[in-house]
């Protein structure tokens, strides 16, 4: 069995433009005195590995915490692209009993409409990819909405480098902020477990 980490230090973890940067504040520390070491942390829900839930573009969606956990641990397909992603791309690249689809693309990748349209076809609970937003700049929105809409679970912001294509398992459940519209998580892919998916 091998564990890959594919969440990035979120100290160092690219920002979207115009969210702000995390900042971890020592509030007590033993060089200085203290019994103890005691720090503050403050980010965006949106930095470095997260989870997109549909409140974030819906003002009656499901919060992060109302989320089934099932859609983020399970068997998953990592799949390599270049580029925008495709409708043509994911009849080409999607096996049909996929759950849980991570694209890898080097961070320059993100999905395209006709992309989006087909994956709704299948019974997909998560779309995973290694950039900062499933869709591009100009159509973020309709992407997300699309996606949310119909009960696919979003990651982002996940690092892939070191991930060869292939079948794993994915564990990348995110805290539990209940009303949060999305939270981070520690997302880990697991190469050698053999797990049925539980409908």
């Amino acid at each position: 069995m091998k564990i890959f980490d594919i969440s990035p230090n979120i100290l160092e973890a690219p920002v979207y433009p115009g969210d702000p940067k995390p900042r971890l504040e020592a509030l007590e520390k033993i060089e200085s005195g203290a019994q103890y070491n005691l720090s503050r942390f403050e980010m965006c829900c949106h930095t470095g590995a997260h989870i997109d839930a549909p409140l974030h573009y819906f003002d009656d969606g499901e919060s992060v915490g109302e989320l089934p956990v099932s859609a983020f641990c399970g068997p998953c397909c990592v799949r390599e692209a270049s580029g925008p992603v495709t409708a043509q791309w994911v009849e080409r690249s999607l096996p049909w009993n996929c759950k849980r689809l991570i694209i890898k693309c080097a961070g320059s990748g993100y999905l395209m409409d006709n992309a989006v349209y087909e994956i709704c076809r299948f019974d997909i609970k998560l779309i995973g990819i290694d950039s900062l937003s499933v869709g591009s700049p100009e159509n973020e929105g309709a992407v997300h909405r699309e996606l949310l809409n119909n009960g696919i679970a979003l990651l982002e912001g996940i690092d892939l480098s070191g991930v060869p294509a292939g079948d794993y398992f994915l564990f990348a459940a995110p805290l539990n902020i209940a009303c949060a519209e999305a939270a981070p998580c520690r997302a880990l892919l697991i190469e050698g477990i053999t797990a049925r998916e539980s409908e």
